[in-house]
């Protein structure tokens, strides 16, 4: 008889991060996981720890997707309203990912302004601050300030506490950022 195969530790995280994706990640346990790879939990305890070091695995590998989401998409829209409406349709189409995302527990992450001093993050915060005018501080707050406009109405969106047409998200978008810009 041939040895079992061994499941890694790749195929235990990523298998987790497609169960998240379809169900959260409160639906991912031990046992469904070995379920759905056709083994037993050892593979899975071998590979990590507990349940929260795979959870924190799975936060980073989601906002990793988000981030390289962001960033790839191009259109002929203002850059920051590009990523803007990306995160939204993120929030909107990977429900179960964003609400990870978006979970209060901390997971070691870096704050905003460490974030931006990353290379994701400096392209991020030129898409945002664009071509305006002030010093690095000035585009971070600006940054700042639109971001939590944006996620706020994302998360309002997943939440399903409003609705707005794509036309009532880009013009709320648009008036937030202008408005963001006479201040700084």
């Amino acid at each position: 008889m041939p040895p079992k195969e061994k499941v890694s530790k790749a195929k235990v995280s990523t298998t987790a991060f497609e169960m998240t994706r379809e169900y959260g990640f409160s639906a991912v346990t031990a046992r469904k996981l070995a379920d759905r790879l056709g083994c037993s939990t050892q593979p899975i305890f071998r590979a990590y720890e507990n349940m929260d070091e795979l959870r924190a695995d799975l936060f980073y590998m989601s906002t990793d997707h988000l981030i390289e989401r962001m960033l790839a998409k191009k259109g002929k829209t203002p850059s920051y309203m590009t990523i803007a409406l990306e995160y939204i349709d993120f929030a909107r189409n990977e429900k179960n990912l964003f609400e990870l995302i978006a979970s209060v527990d901390d997971f070691g992450t870096q704050t905003i302004s460490e974030f931006l001093k990353t290379d994701e993050g400096s392209r991020i915060l030129g898409k945002i601050a664009g071509n305006t005018e002030g010093s690095q501080a000035k585009k971070l707050e600006l940054f700042t300030m639109f971001w939590m406009f944006v996620h706020g109405m994302a998360a309002l969106i997943t939440g399903n506490r409003v609705e707005f047409s794509d036309r009532e998200i880009r013009s709320y978008i648009t008036k937030a950022y202008e408005g963001f810009i006479k201040t700084i």
